[in-house]
C-alpha cells in the first residue's frame, strides 16, 4: 500500500509508468462537474472510475481486495476514512465477486490491526492485491465525496 499526496512530485519517479500515468490523470482531471462514470484510459489495463457517493458508518462498509487490478484511490472533494490492513490469509470470505467486478469481500476481522487512513482532498492511496481496504467510511457524519479510482492491471506493473 502506498499513501501520498498528488502535489508531492518528488517520489513519483519511483513508481512504474502505469502508476505515474494514473497520478497524472488525477492531477489533471477536474471532477467537479462529473457524476458517477467509468471509462478506459488504456483498454483493460487502465480504467478510471469517477465516484460521487456518500460516506457511511464503518460497520456498514465491507473490507475488500482485488486480484487482477491494483487500485489508486484519489480524493478530489470531501473527506473519508479508509480502512487498510495486509491480507495475511486469515480473513473469512463473505462474498466472491471476482468474475464480475474483481472483488472479494471479507467479514470483519477483529485481529487485522486495521488502520484508518484519513483521505482529504489531494491525498491518494494505492492498494495492491495483498492490501485489504474499506472505502467510503464516514469521519464524524455522512458526507458527499468525489474521488477518482484508477484500476491498474497488475500484469502491467
Amino acid at each position: 500500500m502506498i499513501f501520498g499526496n498528488i502535489h508531492a512530485k518528488e517520489t513519483e519517479r519511483a513508481y512504474e509508468a502505469p502508476i505515474r500515468r494514473a497520478i497524472r490523470y488525477c492531477r489533471e482531471t477536474d471532477v467537479s462537474q462529473m457524476g458517477e462514470s467509468r471509462f478506459s484510459l488504456d483498454g483493460e489495463d487502465l480504467i478510471a472510475i469517477i465516484c460521487d457517493r456518500m460516506t457511511g458508518p464503518k460497520q456498514e462498509k465491507l473490507p475488500e481486495v482485488h486480484r487482477r487490478y491494483a487500485e489508486l484511490q484519489f480524493m478530489a472533494e470531501g473527506s473519508e476514512l479508509m480502512g487498510y490492513y495486509p491480507d495475511l490469509g486469515d480473513n473469512e470470505l463473505l462474498e466472491d465477486r471476482l468474475d464480475e467486478k474483481d472483488t472479494l469481500y471479507y467479514r470483519e476481522n477483529d485481529a487485522s490491526g486495521e488502520v484508518m487512513l484519513r483521505m482529504e482532498p489531494g491525498t491518494y492511496a494505492i492498494f495492491f492485491p495483498e492490501d485489504v481496504h474499506r472505502p467510503f467510511c464516514e469521519i464524524e457524519r455522512p458526507e458527499r465525496i468525489k474521488k477518482i479510482v484508477i484500476k491498474i492491471a497488475v500484469d502491467t506493473l
